[in-house]
C-alpha cells in the first residue's frame, strides 16, 4: 500500500484496501425484505393477499397463476400507469391472452394521443368538433366498459406499512375500480411506493406523484398540466385547478369478508413508476 503525507494527514492511495461502501445491494435487499415482512402481516390481516416479486418475469407469473386459478375470467382492463409500462405489462397481456377480452381504454398512440382517435401529429390535436365528440363519447364508454371486466391490473400512488393503498385520480377510473366494479383487482407499486403512514404517503403523492405526472402529461400527451401551481413552485398549494388531477382521492384500508379474494397486491422489489 502506498500512501503520501500532507499536512499531517495519510492519504491512502490504494483503494483496494478498504470495504467497498459503493456496492449496497444487500443492504437494500434487508430492507426490502424487512418491509415486506410488515406489508403482508398488515394487509392481509385487513383481507388483501400480498405478494412479492424481483423482476417483471416473476410478476408475469403471478398474474398468469391468478388468472389460471380463476377459469371464470373472460374480461381483463388496464388503467394508465407508468409501472405498467415499465414491466411490459400491456404487451405481454394482449400477447399472451388473445383468446380472452383485453381492454386497454387509455393505450396511447406512437404520437401520445388516445389511440382511439388515431395516429395523429405530435402536439395538439386539431380535430373538427364532431368527430373529436364521437370519438371522445366512444373513448368514454370503453372506459365504463371496463369497469365491469373481471379482472382489472392498476398502479398505486402509494401503499403504507401500516396496511393502506393511496391513490389520487382526476378522472376516477383508477380509484373507482379499486373500490367496486371488477370483480378482481390487481394493484402493482415499485418498492418506492412503500410510506410509513397515511401523513407519508399522502405528502409523497402530492409533494412528487403528482407533479411528475403533470409533467409526464404535457411533454408526453401534450395536456395543459404545465401551468399547474405544484409543477411551477415544486410543492403542493392544495389547489382546486380545473386541470389538476388530484380531485379524487381513495385510501383502500381493507376488505370487507366477501371480498377477501378481490384485492390482491404485488410488490416489486424495483423502483417503479412515480
Amino acid at each position: 500500500m502506498e500512501s503520501v503525507e500532507e499536512k499531517g494527514e495519510i492519504l491512502v492511495k490504494d483503494v483496494n484496501m478498504y470495504v467497498d461502501e459503493t456496492n449496497l445491494e444487500n443492504e437494500f435487499e434487508s430492507l426490502f425484505l424487512s418491509q415486506f415482512a410488515l406489508l403482508k402481516k398488515s394487509f392481509e390481516s385487513r383481507r388483501i393477499s400480498v405478494y412479492s416479486a424481483n423482476n417483471k418475469e416473476e410478476v408475469y407469473k403471478i398474474i398468469d397463476d391468478f388468472i389460471e386459478k380463476r377459469s371464470y375470467i373472460k374480461k381483463i382492463s388496464f388503467s394508465d400507469g407508468v409501472t405498467l409500462y415499465q414491466l411490459g405489462l400491456f404487451d405481454y397481456m394482449l400477447d399472451k391472452y388473445k383468446n380472452l377480452n383485453v381492454l386497454w381504454p387509455l393505450r396511447r398512440s406512437k404520437s401520445g394521443h388516445y389511440y382511439i382517435y388515431g395516429e395523429r401529429p405530435k402536439g395538439r390535436m386539431s380535430l373538427p368538433y364532431d368527430e373529436y365528440k364521437e370519438k371522445f363519447n366512444l373513448w368514454y364508454e370503453n372506459i365504463r366498459d371496463a369497469h365491469c371486466s373481471d379482472l382489472t391490473i392498476i398502479g398505486a400512488n402509494a401503499i403504507t406499512l401500516r396496511g393502506e393503498i393511496v391513490s389520487v385520480d382526476g378522472l376516477g377510473n383508477r380509484v373507482s375500480s379499486m373500490i367496486f366494479g371488477p370483480k378482481h383487482v390487481i394493484v402493482i407499486v415499485g418498492k418506492n411506493k412503500i410510506t410509513t403512514d397515511l401523513d407519508a404517503a399522502l405528502n409523497r403523492v402530492h409533494n412528487y406523484a403528482a407533479p411528475l405526472t403533470y409533467i409526464r402529461h404535457a411533454n408526453k400527451h401534450y395536456t395543459k398540466h404545465e401551468n399547474l401551481p405544484c409543477v411551477k413552485l415544486g410543492r403542493c398549494v392544495n389547489c382546486s385547478n380545473l386541470e389538476s388531477a388530484c380531485m379524487n382521492t381513495v385510501i383502500v384500508r381493507g376488505q370487507i369478508h366477501h371480498h377477501a379474494d378481490r384485492i390482491h397486491l404485488i410488490v416489486v422489489n424495483k423502483e417503479l413508476g412515480f
